[in-house]
């Protein structure tokens, strides 16, 4: 008698830390531009992005990207980038169409190319920071108000890496006053009739002497200030070291209400104010295969995305890669870009939050979603592969060789996703390779297996093209025992 199992819910998302037969029926062993938090447990493959207005600089890195909310009514996004000869930095301004440049900046910024800069919303200006490690220089400070470009509110304010709004005062950190000071915090005056100062000789503290601050964040009614190793505590009052876990680089920090996330080399951390926790588990080679100083992260819908770049898992490149946690189910998934990013930032429009992603071509692109109008289903253009695996299923004897029957797969969107299967027998514990069953095209899908016996199956799917999104259910297979070990 043929008895069958039955996979319809994918909820637990991504499973790489795990051998094959170890990962739970509901998990996939590879997530790869596919997405099973939205329909809950439904394998959906991802909404693709669109440029925003025209090239900034050809073949120039975006080296920042800002939604500057000047009030509530009056917002743009920000993004800097190299001229076109390499030599100063540019400064750029959209709604969410086409770029402007605020040309005062360039002349502000001569031969301060290649800087990524810092920006922060503070009594209707944008305050902006920043620094060039290739050659060792801080940005000359600037602020912004409409399109007026210059140095309001900025005098005696030391240069700076990092900067950040904390209660009513601006903190700048990581800083250059006559000579590098990598341990300082300075910070600015309350506003007095709608401006602030800076006394340098006695608004600032220090921390740890050893290491230098690489980020800051407030959350909890707190300044948190990260080293590569251990995290600070300010409450203007009080000043204290709190955790020996640190943060690699400024642009992983993101809060979602209470939580906080930030990441180093030994994973992605969230805190509610106590002893943060380390949830990245599921994607830990992800993260020992990437240079965690150079990643960076945004949070848009309630999920934390994580750019890598290009890293190497169980033998596998994922290029342009960055690996995505959905909050609320407390999942993992990855996804790959045709566009080498630079840098994530959040933009609101029309009543929505959407991820701006800048790229190291000098285009920013607009990250789409499920509930758009007019669903983006390309890479600007480029197809996009989708790809999952789920793990080696045993059918609950993993000594017993099964006899395969059927496979039925049950979809409400098909839109070209193929389906493999790989059978493991006692001989082969190694893949041998993944063979065709069938293109979906209807709801309910039967497929031969062929080989048609073994001890474990292992189903894929893969689908690469400029399509809208398939909407996969689940699939069940029909087996018999056909040599039974007693």
């Amino acid at each position: 008698m043929k008895t069958p199992y039955s996979y319809l819910n994918f909820i637990q998302g991504l499973y790489s830390d795990v051998s094959l037969l170890s990962v739970p029926e509901n998990a996939l062993s590879v997530q790869d531009n596919v997405v099973t938090s939205y329909k809950m447990g439904t394998i959906l493959k991802r909404p693709g992005y669109s440029q925003i207005g025209d090239t900034l600089q050809a073949s120039k890195s975006i080296t920042g990207l800002h939604n500057f909310r000047q009030s509530a009514s009056v917002q743009k996004m920000l993004a800097t980038c190299n001229n076109s000869a390499g030599t100063a930095l540019q400064l750029f301004y959209s709604t969410g169409g086409a770029w402007t440049e605020l040309t005062d900046a360039e002349t502000a910024w001569n031969t301060y190319e290649d800087c990524k800069v810092e920006m922060e919303d503070f009594i209707g200006y944008c305050f902006m920071v920043g620094y060039d490690s290739t050659d060792g220089v801080f940005l000359p400070n600037a602020t912004l108000t409409g399109t007026t470009f210059g140095t309001t509110n900025t005098t005696s304010m030391p240069t700076a890496k990092y900067i950040k709004r904390y209660r009513d005062r601006i903190y700048i950190a990581n800083c250059f006053n006559v000579s590098a000071q990598p341990y300082r915090v300075y910070y600015s005056s309350t506003p007095t009739a709608g401006a602030i100062t800076w006394t340098t000789a006695s608004d600032f503290f220090d921390i740890d002497y050893s290491e230098g601050i690489t980020g800051m964040e407030q959350n909890w009614d707190r300044l948190m200030v990260f080293t590569e190793y251990s995290a600070y505590m300010w409450t203007f009052d009080t000043k204290g070291k709190v955790w020996d876990i640190g943060c690699s680089n400024h642009r992983t920090i993101k809060n979602h209400g209470a939580y906080m996330f930030f990441a180093n080399m030994d994973g992605v951390w969230v805190s509610t104010g106590g002893f943060p926790e380390n949830i990245s588990g599921r994607i830990a080679d992800y993260i020992r295969s990437a240079d965690m100083t150079s990643v960076f992260a945004e949070i848009i819908d309630e999920e934390y995305y994580l750019y890598l770049g290009s890293v190497t898992v169980n033998g596998v490149t994922y290029s342009n890669c960055a690996v995505v946690f959905n909050i609320p189910t407390g999942t993992w998934r990855v996804e790959e870009y045709y566009d080498t990013l630079s840098i994530l930032a959040k933009f609101y429009t029309g009543g929505e939050d959407y991820l701006f992603m800048g790229a190291t071509d000098g285009e920013v692109h607009k990250r789409g979603k499920y509930t758009d109008a007019t669903f983006v289903s390309s890479d600007d253009g480029q197809p996009i592969h989708a790809w999952f695996q789920t793990g080696a299923m045993s059918f609950g004897t993993p000594f017993n060789t099964k006899k395969i029957d059927k496979i039925v797969a049950y979809s409400d969107r098909a839109q070209g996703l193929m389906l493999k299967a790989a059978v493991y027998d006692r001989n082969a514990l190694t893949l041998k390779g993944f063979d065709k069953l069938g293109t979906l095209s209807k709801v309910i899908n039967e497929f031969q297996c062929n080989p048609s016996a073994g001890n474990f199956i292992q189903i894929e799917g893969v689908e690469n093209s400029t399509n809208p999104y398939f909407s996969l259910f689940g699939f069940s297979v029909l087996e018999k025992i056909d040599k039974e070990i007693k």
